[in-house]
């Protein structure tokens, strides 16, 4: 039993090394907070780790007996299972990352890289669009701009219309965001409108002279995207809801 107890430990610390790695991956690369929040990713992302890193030891606290014939055979079995449950669900989290975080006329939205119109996306890579490449990290912020083709511009609309991919899911209309800083300073709001809304006291210290604000639409959550009211440089992301 001593034993068992002892290969269950040292099996458990090294899956508790790798879920400190792949929750830094998620939680401060593809998911810097508090976008974590505004996609819903934390609830999934910590039940389906704590899942596969428990239920590996466990199994290796059942089969383990020292001495016993094909003993490795059945570690090494445990092993590849926890490592493909966990390959699945880090593959799935990371096709449900925010690529790029969108300003769309009045407001940004969080496009998910699973969101992404594939068709755009290869059209942009055509064209040689540099700001519609996805990063392997962190999500980029992009404007999307109407095309200049009047017909394209009625297909996105009725795709729109019938529940497909809007302007924000288009790299194609992506462009850098200096090039929409004057209508973002233009549909920004004051942030005295703001701390209306800020039952958690959030907006402590700023100045409502140098911000303003715009919604974030997210997945799950909608947010806010403090921008400074000069230069409409990108400040960061706060936890309040606008439409509240």
């Amino acid at each position: 039993m001593k034993n068992r107890f002892y290969a269950f430990l040292t099996h458990l610390l090294l899956s508790g090394l790798v879920a400190v790695i792949t929750i830094v991956m998620v939680f401060f690369i593809w998911y810097p907070r508090p976008l974590n929040d505004a996609t819903g990713v934390t609830d999934i992302f910590l039940l389906l780790l704590a899942v596969d890193i428990i239920t590996g030891p466990v199994m290796t606290f059942v089969v383990y007996q020292r001495g016993k014939p094909g003993l490795k055979f059945d570690l090494s079995i445990i092993v590849i299972l926890q490592i493909v449950a966990l390959s699945y669900g880090m593959s799935t989290v990371f096709a449900g990352r925010p690529a790029f975080i969108v300003f769309n006329q009045d407001r940004f939205d969080i496009v998910r890289l699973v969101e992404i119109d594939v068709a755009s996306a290869k059209k942009a890579e055509l064209t040689g669009n540099e700001t519609a490449k996805v990063s392997w990290f962190r999500p980029r912020w992009v404007g999307a701009v109407a095309p200049n083709d009047r017909k394209r511009a009625e297909e996105i609309l009725f795709s729109a219309v019938d529940g497909g991919a809007d302007w924000p899911q288009l790299p194609e209309l992506y462009v850098p965001l200096e090039q929409v800083k004057q209508q973002m300073l233009k549909k920004a709001q004051p942030l005295q409108n703001l701390r209306q809304l800020d039952k958690k006291n959030r907006l402590v210290g700023i100045e409502d002279s140098r911000v303003k604000w715009l919604p974030l639409r997210g997945k799950t959550k909608d947010m806010v995207v403090l921008i400074d009211s000069d230069s409409a440089e990108i400040i960061k992301i706060v936890d309040i809801n606008p439409w509240s």
